[in-house]
């Protein structure tokens, strides 16, 4: 889903379209915890109680493609049992 960038006095917004914030329980009034990876160029916004808990890092992304493409038939074995 595609978001303008809006100036909003002297910051610069996004608005979370209603689909998102349902999806993500978000209500106006919460805190989010905002986190970026200047790796992939991106920002994640999660609820205030995975303020914490980091994000999936671009090397465990990486590492995790890697295996499931090496291990690809046993993990579809594994997912007919």
């Amino acid at each position: 889903m595609l978001q303008k960038i809006i100036q909003v006095g002297n910051s610069l917004a996004v608005v979370l379209p209603k689909p998102f914030t349902k999806l993500a329980n978000f209500k106006a009034g919460d805190y989010v915890s905002m986190e970026t990876n200047e790796h992939i160029h991106a920002v994640y916004i999660r609820p205030e109680q995975y303020e914490d808990q980091p994000g999936l890092t671009p090397e465990f992304k990486t590492w995790l493609d890697e295996v499931t493409s090496k291990e690809k038939e046993t993990i579809q074995a594994l997912a007919r049992v």
